[in-house]
């Protein structure tokens, strides 16, 4: 059995505003992207996600959509992305779109005929109540519950009030949603991923969500959410929506799982489905909210391939356009950067990369004067919002760095001739030469897109050693998490450690581990990777 596209590849994500402007706007667009795909290309994944290019007010920046069907001008036209689907398709590059269907633009047709009247055609395309039925509140900000006073009744939002939701108990709009979707896998989408898509359905009684204690200033962070998210008919949805989307061939789900901070991995593998008859794959983020420590990566690693068990394929994301950079987040140490990117890209299961991750991007500083998104002016300082990193992807060494030739919407990164394109292909230390040897590594090895994955036992807490095993052949990856200079013997005794050989190391002219047969001894900070193939 050929395995699908989407398992064991890795994918690229573009937040589409930051990578390339093509008209001097500032602004990122279709024809952009368009223009870098042979970049892309050979940076060496597979698949691109696009995050939302619809029609938009623009309140979150995409994620509210008021046409389905439509694109919004800022990023182009139709016409843009059908040449888009046609470009990556020759470059041998899948597409994926980011789809919002648990909520639209307050703007959206829909919402607007089921606003306008009680009876109207659409009145039960969103959830609507005579009266504040609980106290669940907003992602965003404040209540859940908006009154409009055209219709004369609250309406339900997860996020902003001009973001409500749908109403997946209603046929008539998931056969409304599934035609939306129809349209673009007729346009030869490949893939979509699915924003909060375990939101999609609500408790039908409205209760009340219990209270927890939390340190977050947002009473939204003080309930836990049983009521309003993760209700076990939204399985039933997502098994029929899985049901039509594998009526076209080669097409793929992959859900945003909402879950409690700093992770819910069984939550987000319960969305595959028990017989792999729902979402493709979905994202655990909680590698992102945890310390870089090898004890606690090793465990959640773990407790996530336990979670979604051998038969399923599990994802590994280290950076989106809603988290902190990961080289931020490590105090821009290149060195913690590095051995978190070998962890990554060594994993079993599907890669998602995020555009700018390759060359080392921090987080742009944004004041809050300047700021753009809605949840960081609501809540500044904490959090302090996600526009830093939504900051211009840097291409060259000019005044614009080849974002545009207009004024960016958001600032660069600092000491943005570092991160370019152009300072870093030609360096061979550079990250973006670390990434395309490692992505290289990856797409060429069968261990690293087939093998199984298994910890070893080990003497030393401070390293973090794993195997990948294809057949005969083996992979032995340790990582040194540690500032200092560490020995560990490791246990295995399937392995040759006299026949082990050294292909690939974080650090810069150091690929050679000094080891005698099982005990290593490991720089501050480095990883490596060993082969060995049995006899």
């Amino acid at each position: 059995m050929n395995t699908p596209w989407w398992e064991n590849t890795v994918v690229y994500q573009i937040y589409p505003r930051s990578f390339q402007d093509s008209n001097g706007d500032g602004i990122g667009d279709i024809r952009g992207i368009i223009n870098r795909l042979g970049y892309i290309k050979e940076l060496g994944v597979r698949a691109i996600w696009l995050s939302p290019i619809f029609t938009s007010p623009m309140t979150d920046f995409g994620y509210d959509i008021s046409d389905y069907r439509g694109i919004d001008p800022v990023f182009g036209t139709m016409e843009d992305v059908e040449d888009l689907l046609e470009s990556a398709h020759y470059l041998g590059l899948k597409v994926i779109f980011d789809l919002v269907l648990n909520h639209t633009s307050d703007q959206h047709p829909w919402f607007l005929d089921s606003r306008s009247s009680k009876e109207s055609q659409k009145k039960d395309y969103y959830i609507w109540s005579d009266s504040i039925p609980n106290n669940w509140y907003a992602a965003f900000g404040g209540k859940g519950w908006t009154f409009d006073s055209k219709r004369g009744q609250y309406y339900f939002h997860s996020f902003l009030p001009t973001q409500p939701d749908l109403n997946w108990r209603n046929e008539e709009t998931v056969k409304s949603i599934f035609s939306e979707i129809g349209f673009w896998l007729e346009k030869g989408v490949d893939g979509f991923r699915l924003d909060v898509i375990n939101c999609i359905i609500k408790d039908a009684g409205f209760r009340n969500n219990p209270p927890v204690m939390g340190s977050s200033p947002r009473p939204y962070d003080m309930h836990r959410h049983i009521f309003d998210r993760n209700r076990p008919e939204a399985h039933e949805k997502l098994r029929r929506f899985r049901k039509f989307l594998d009526t076209y061939d080669e097409r793929m789900l992959v859900g945003e799982i909402m879950v409690e901070n700093p992770g819910e991995p069984e939550m987000a593998a319960s969305y595959l489905g028990k017989r792999r008859d729902e979402l493709n794959l979905t994202f655990d983020f909680s590698l992102i909210n945890i310390p870089f420590d090898a004890i606690k990566w090793e465990k959640t690693a773990k407790r996530w391939y336990e979670a979604v068990s051998q038969q399923r394929c599990p994802t590994w994301v280290l950076n989106n356009h809603d988290v902190i950079r990961s080289v931020s987040r490590f105090g821009n140490d290149e060195r913690k950067n590095r051995i978190a990117t070998l962890f990554l890209l060594t994993q079993r299961g599907t890669i998602f990369l995020y555009y700018g991750e390759e060359l080392g991007l921090p987080n742009s500083k944004v004041s809050r004067k300047n700021m753009m998104d809605p949840l960081g002016k609501r809540y500044w300082p904490y959090p302090v919002g996600r526009d830093g990193e939504r900051g211009p992807m840097i291409w060259d060494r000019s005044a614009q760095h080849g974002f545009t030739t207009g004024k960016s919407w958001l600032p660069f990164a600092n000491n943005s001739e570092k991160f370019s394109v152009e300072s870093q292909e030609t360096n061979p230390t550079s990250t973006l030469v670390f990434y395309q040897s490692l992505l290289k590594l990856r797409s060429d090895d069968e261990v690293f897109t087939a093998g199984a994955c298994s910890f070893c036992k080990k003497d030393n807490s401070k390293v973090l050693v794993y195997k990948r095993t294809f057949e005969k052949d083996t992979r032995l990856i340790l990582l040194n998490f540690s500032r200092r200079e560490q020995t560990v013997h490791v246990f295995d005794e399937s392995i040759d450690w006299k026949s082990c050989k050294p292909c690939f190391s974080t650090l810069p002219y150091e690929s050679i581990p000094n080891f005698e047969g099982n005990l290593f001894k490991l720089k501050p900070m480095q990883g490596v990777i060993l082969s060995y193939s049995a006899s």
